[in-house]
């Protein structure tokens, strides 16, 4: 129009990318929140690569102040907020000991023993042993390799929630979703493998933050894996086969692991019919990380993705072989 002073396309382009990085902003939280719910992959790195700093300042400064305004103005759950205290799995945990006793650290233990005089059925290819492969993005090729690769005696089916675990249950609930499994799938055994997300501090109910590590946060971990465990076992009368993780190629990632290892041996010793599976000296080098392995056939094979934690295709092989087995050994397959 005449008299109308024309926008430069420089000027246009700059103002599109100043509103979209201060919506960025002001909606980092929801952004983090999506990243972590997110699959593996590039996106999600992404993603969350932009967003968990751009939300570290937002939080610092209070520039997330006026989404969240208009978040509770319009009725919406706000993300930024930490709701451990509602959550089933931190309630329940502050309940899971009674006592200090953390069991003997066998990975069998008194949960095992008491299960063990319970008579187990012997599946058939009529009547097959039915399995849950269940847990996080760990559980994206071995489930579907465990049923590929299970006797005809077993029919496994896998449900894999990317981006959760057990220090965050504002973002999911393992102890919810525990319920639902059972109530809907009726799994006679539960195989876990999850953990790769909880490499981060635990927020209490009340507020208290438990630093990634420490031996405190190591404690909340344990009880938190206890809960799981008991909702799946329910008695003992089902049997919960709980998976080491294996070591990480970051070492400070790897020192996470090792204590989330030790918890989770730990509260499998609780548990009538957990078991704590240590698949550690299938899938490292003598305890130390490796890219490759040798398989059954004497090939050296990729076992680890590029992160340095997901398991490859081969990696699952190697994996669910040690799973299958202990499965025939405690339901007389083999």
């Amino acid at each position: 129009m005449p008299g109308t002073p024309a926008v430069s396309a420089r000027r246009g382009l700059l103002f599109v990318v100043a509103c979209l990085t201060l919506l960025a902003i002001l909606r980092s939280a929801a952004m983090v929140h999506a990243g972590e719910g997110m699959p593996p992959g590039t996106t999600r790195d992404l993603v969350l690569g932009v967003a968990r700093p751009l939300d570290r300042v937002a939080s610092t400064l209070r520039l997330n102040q006026p989404d969240r305004l208009l978040t509770k103005a319009f009725g919406h759950p706000d993300p930024t907020v930490d709701k451990t205290d509602d959550s089933e799995l931190a309630t329940a945990a502050a309940l899971a000991e009674p006592d200090t006793n953390t069991g003997t650290g066998t990975g069998k233990g008194r949960g095992q023993d008491d299960a063990a005089a319970r008579a187990l059925r012997t599946p058939t290819a009529a009547d097959p042993l039915r399995v849950l492969v269940t847990g996080d993005s760990l559980t994206e090729s071995l489930g579907p390799t465990i049923t590929r690769t299970a006797p005809s005696a077993i029919r496994a089916e896998t449900d894999t929630r990317f981006g959760t675990g057990l220090v965050r249950p504002d973002f999911f609930d393992w102890a919810t979703h525990a319920h639902q499994q059972v109530a809907e799938r009726d799994p006679e055994a539960v195989v876990v493998a999850m953990g790769g997300n909880d490499g981060q501090g635990i927020t209490q109910p009340d507020g208290t933050i438990l630093p990634a590590g420490s031996p405190e946060w190591e404690a909340e971990y344990r009880r938190r894996a206890i809960v799981l465990m008991r909702i799946w076992s329910d008695g003992g009368t089902r049997r919960v086969y709980w998976l080491a993780l294996p070591p990480a190629r970051s070492s400070t990632l790897n020192d996470y692991f090792t204590r989330m290892n030790e918890a989770t041996r730990a509260a499998a010793d609780r548990v009538p019919g957990a078991r704590f599976l240590d698949l550690r000296p299938t899938l490292s080098n003598n305890g130390a990380y490796t890219d490759y392995l040798t398989d059954g056939g004497g090939h050296s094979v990729l076992i680890r993705t590029r992160d340095g934690v997901h398991l490859t295709l081969d990696g699952a092989r190697l994996a669910a072989a040690p799973v299958l087995r202990t499965l025939g050994e405690d339901w007389h397959l083999s």
